[in-house]
């Protein structure tokens, strides 16, 4: 089934991948993977070590062949060119500079094989280093620039051919929390900047949260689910993305009734979505929507918990809860600094919390 686009905006897809599959002997990699990309849209492939994001970009690329489906880039049927014969540029985890060559020579590498003018390269190539703010580094060699330099070197050096499509594989999983938090945020710019479709492999999802338009989640060489960040959080269609997107907690429960559910002796007002009743369901709900109560206030679905344990997050706690109606099943909330030290908690007090019934989610399968 063919995973369908934004709305709005655009004369057709840029990039079709039609029931793409791909095996390794007897593994499959990837099974019947379809979607389309706009033209100028920032996509990012989601998912575990495993799951075939990589497989799939590298068959974008042409650097692995698909066992079946098609690609097409800009109307053309690219399934069976070689990568030399393809439309993009490509950045690794690994930056892949020429370490025998300086910055502006690394820049000008793709440049020079296109036999352009001297001047033309030294211009194109000092223009994409001032976009980036390494101009001043051109002469350097890569082993004398930090790894976030580096790796501004790589993408620039992927777009100087002004390539109408860019392939980020891991670029910034190498590098420290700081420098890649800074760096996302200088590729997503660029990207606005200069309008290149772009797809990111990625296994981060602070990452792809931030820079997507779009985001394809995999797992096992299957698409899960594809959306706009937003889409993707709130709206996960299975456990797994449920899961693997945020934090979320998950208790077994069984249908009782229309608009309720049971959890041990506990039971939740909760749009069960037409289940039967007596049907054992996954029943999730994120650790931000558990509202804690003043002794005074009261409502739907309020119970008691204990404080099992408190996690200090930064501008936020995390609770660890237990309720005896709920047997041994422990809930996470996360509760912002001033709530928590205004409600002064702390382990073992006992508290009232909501659960919100508009934000209890149910899924038929487990993890």
């Amino acid at each position: 089934m063919r995973m369908g686009m934004m709305d709005g905006g655009g004369t057709g897809p840029y990039l079709q991948i039609e029931h793409v599959g791909k095996s390794f002997g007897d593994f499959r990699a990837l099974e019947d993977i379809s979607f389309d990309i706009h033209d100028g849209e920032f996509v990012c492939f989601l998912g575990p070590s495993g799951c075939g994001k990589t497989t799939l970009l590298r068959c974008i690329a042409g650097l692995e062949y698909q066992s079946e489906g098609s690609i097409h880039q800009g109307g053309v049927d690219i399934s069976w060119l070689p990568p030399s014969k393809r439309d993009f540029g490509i950045v690794f985890q690994s930056y892949a500079l020429f370490p025998n060559l300086n910055v502006a020579d690394n820049v000008a590498y793709g440049l020079v094989n296109k036999r352009l003018e001297k001047s033309h390269i030294k211009e194109r190539v000092t223009d994409l280093l001032s976009l980036v703010d390494l101009a001043r580094h051109a002469d350097k060699y890569p082993s004398q620039l930090s790894g976030g330099e580096q790796q501004r070197v790589a993408l620039v050096r992927a777009l100087a051919t002004s390539p109408g499509l860019l392939l980020l594989d891991e670029p910034l999983s190498a590098l420290d929390a700081k420098v890649r938090a800074h760096l996302r945020r200088e590729i997503r710019d660029l990207q606005k900047r200069l309008g290149v479709t772009t797809v990111m492999v990625t296994h981060d999802q602070e990452e792809a949260q931030t820079m997507a338009d779009r985001i394809i989640v995999m797992s096992h060489g299957r698409l899960e689910q594809l959306g706009t960040p937003n889409q993707i959080y709130d709206e996960p269609i299975s456990p797994f993305v449920a899961d693997f997107i945020g934090v979320m907690n998950f208790i077994p429960v069984i249908v009782s009734g229309t608009s309720s559910i049971r959890c041990g002796q506990l039971s939740l007002d909760c749009d069960t979505d037409g289940f039967a009743a007596d049907t054992p369901l996954n029943g999730a709900i994120r650790p931000e929507d558990i509202v804690i109560l003043n002794s005074a206030e009261a409502g739907s679905n309020v119970i008691e918990v204990i404080i099992h344990d408190i996690e200090f997050l930064g501008s936020y706690m995390r609770l660890y809860l237990r309720c005896a109606m709920m047997g041994d099943h422990e809930l996470r909330a996360d509760v912002p600094k001033s709530v928590a030290q205004h409600l002064s908690v702390e382990p073992d007090r006992q508290i009232r919390v909501r659960i919100p019934p508009e934000s209890i989610r149910l899924y038929r399968d487990a993890i």
